[in-house]
């Protein structure tokens, strides 16, 4: 799975290097420091980072905000404002950009990380509600304190509700979230996506045969239900 790939633009280097410090150590990727804004662009073409931290005041003559409003045009990536403006001028014309965030400086790591994840949360659910020919091809994920995760939806071969925990099998590896697989489910809302049971979705791409109402993915079985099963039936192509 791939890392979350995460651009910083601040004009101090060292508060750059310590958000990069803190970044790194809940497994987050940091793919450029920029001191400017019109590096800022050229590092975000590049790169195509996943999220990005914008300091306002930079070098140059395009700050935080004129950045972000280009970004915009370019990507829906969440865009979160780290600034030591906090008046109300600035902070209006800073809304205008719809931030995922807005931190003011000096925060702690455990504001940013907090942030990142209500950032994630949000870009999620708001990507449930494109239509499904403009879905992104990914989902992020708060595995536990200290990772982040950004898992293709490619890659997800079912998901199973245990109590108040559902697990997100792939291909390579299982996570195991405190949260409610309704909630992964809304946020897929994607139609490779099908529930067959009460405590499974799984991925319909990945179905390897099926065998009644057991529908076989890879080394992966599921019981369906007899509802599901005549829609699953439905909706693949059976040659007798």
């Amino acid at each position: 799975m791939d890392r979350i790939k995460v651009l910083i633009v601040e004009d101090k280097s060292l508060v750059a290097a310590a958000i990069a410090a803190m970044l790194e150590k809940h497994g987050l990727e940091v793919t450029g420091s920029c001191r400017s804004g019109e590096e800022a662009l050229a590092e975000f073409d590049k790169s195509n980072p996943d999220l990005v931290l914008m300091d306002i005041e930079l070098d140059g003559p395009l700050d935080g905000i004129a950045v972000a409003n280009q970004i915009k045009k370019r990507s829906s990536v969440p865009i979160i404002y780290l600034s030591d403006y906090t008046d109300e001028a600035t902070v209006d014309r800073a809304k205008k950009t719809l931030p995922a965030n807005y931190l003011s400086k000096p925060f702690q790591e455990a504001e940013l990380i907090r942030a990142i994840d209500i950032a994630f949360t949000n870009y999620n659910a708001q990507q449930s509600g494109i239509p499904k020919k403009l879905l992104t091809d990914h989902i992020f994920v708060r595995t536990d304190n200290q990772k982040f995760e950004k898992i293709a939806y490619s890659n997800i071969v079912l998901l199973k509700a245990e109590r108040a925990y559902c697990k997100i099998v792939t291909d390579d590896k299982t996570l195991t979230l405190s949260t409610s697989m309704n909630n992964i489910q809304d946020q897929l809302s994607h139609s490779d996506f099908m529930r067959v049971h009460r405590s499974y979705v799984i991925n319909t791409k990945k179905i390897t045969s099926l065998e009644g109402r057991i529908v076989h993915l890879g080394t992966h079985s599921v019981q369906m239900n007899e509802e599901s099963h005549k829609e699953l039936l439905a909706r693949l192509k059976l040659v007798k």
